[in-house]
């Protein structure tokens, strides 16, 4: 079953009670930091983050830590505890205001490839991609963000987390698009014991993180910590959001609408309809629909009642799996109608991007997907699956650098 210990965050100091000043020195993630975004990030403070997470040296990271910790620009209480992490942001396709609430702490590492004590992975790993982040840990031995993981929990958690949020926060920060996130600790023996034991009772996803998380097993074999830094978001929290990566198209064998209808009908209902907003309110919570910007033209393809896609998708994949609106996308609508190559495919999450680049003839085409379901990721992961490769994208991801886990023998 998930083991979960509270911990000696580390943060930093002058971060406390000064929002500004803490701006300066945290960064988001640093898989989603742009080139020119690092070296701006960098030219703030000579102590941000992303001169450790994105370092010019693994060396160097593991020395500038060191020297942060023991000249207390990071510095840590004296007793051990859990955080209550929320953010305050806008929904980018709504605008609507929402916050959205977990607990973080460390959870034991296990191994996940195949599934083991509770800890289930979503995601396939790559590992041409977890060869930094190992150089980088092996150098710190630390975690700079939590790894982001989801739990059924019925709301189980939500009473403790209501009493300590009608507190001013312990940090807070504004980010780069302006939604604020804000701590708080718990260090009350009683809120320790019942949040350990709802991640104890539940089956825990892993949302986003894999390659950290993989990472970090491997160096708690070698000596590292056993224990990695994560955040547990309840299924039932509002402010659980998961996006979709939608798909460019970068080369295509057709001209016209005419030979896209003759290449999709045996499958597809297929549309044109006059705008973006007629396509979003036809695709609205509805599955095995995708849209299309195509020439100019926002175009509605819908599987046909008839069609079976588990009888068509080829593999040992379950039903459920073979029924999700990825794979019939790739190996039906793309692959089969279209002949599309995995290699004229790129993924993007802004919508209007995708539309500029197929008008600036940057890309041919710009297949829009639905979001991913919670209950989706629930049924195929405890099935022992894998969901297709970029189908889910969780937002807003935690900052790095606001809460800092640094093992030490004082830890476990």
């Amino acid at each position: 079953m998930p083991e979960l210990i509270p911990f000696r965050n580390f943060h930093y100091k002058e971060g406390k009670n000064n929002p500004k000043r803490l701006e300066e020195l945290v960064a988001p993630p640093y898989d989603v930091i742009t080139k020119e975004e690092e070296l701006k990030l960098k030219s703030l403070d000579i102590n941000n983050i992303c001169h450790i997470i994105l370092p010019e040296s693994y060396d160097k990271a593991g020395i500038q830590l060191n020297e942060m910790i023991n000249s207390e620009i990071l510095t840590c209480g004296k007793k051990r505890c859990l955080c209550i992490y929320g953010i305050d942001y806008i929904k980018p396709d709504t605008g609507e205001k929402i916050s959205r609430y977990g607990f973080v702490g460390l959870l034991k590492l296990v191994e996940i490839f195949p599934a083991n004590d509770g800890v289930i992975p979503h995601e396939a790993t790559f590992r041409k991609y977890t060869t930094d982040r190992l150089n980088l840990i092996q150098k710190t031995n630390a975690n700079f963000s939590p790894l982001f993981m989801i739990y059924n929990g019925n709301g189980s958690a939500e009473k403790i987390i209501r009493k300590y949020i009608q507190n001013e926060p312990y940090l807070k920060v504004g980010d780069r698009d302006g939604f604020l996130h804000k701590t708080w600790e718990i260090t009350n023996d009683g809120d320790l014991t019942a949040i350990q034991n709802i991640v104890k009772n539940n089956t825990i996803i892993i949302a986003d993180g894999h390659h950290r998380y993989v990472t970090s097993l491997r160096h708690s074999k070698h000596g590292g910590c056993k224990y990695v830094m994560a955040i547990f978001i309840d299924f039932n929290d509002p402010g659980l959001i998961i996006y979709t990566s939608h798909r460019q198209i970068h080369k295509i064998s057709i001209d016209t609408i005419q030979e896209l209808e003759q290449k999709t009908n045996r499958y597809f209902e297929i549309e044109v309809l006059e705008s973006y907003n007629d396509l979003k309110s036809l695709m609205e919570n509805k599955k095995h629909i995708f849209g299309l910007y195509f020439k100019n033209k926002y175009i509605y393809l819908k599987l046909k009642e008839d069609i079976h896609s588990e009888d068509i998708i080829k593999g040992t994949h379950s039903k459920e799996w073979k029924n999700l609106d990825i794979p019939i996308l790739h190996n039906i609508l793309l692959e089969k109608c279209l002949d599309i190559q995995k290699e004229d495919i790129s993924f993007i999450k802004d919508i209007n991007i995708g539309i500029k680049n197929v008008d600036e003839n940057t890309i041919k085409a710009l297949f829009i997907v639905n979001p991913t379901t919670l209950e989706e990721v629930h049924t195929i992961t405890h099935l022992g699956e894998i969901m297709p490769q970029k189908s889910t994208y969780f937002y807003p991801k935690p900052l790095s650098g606001l809460i800092i886990h640094k093992h030490t023998d004082k830890i476990e």
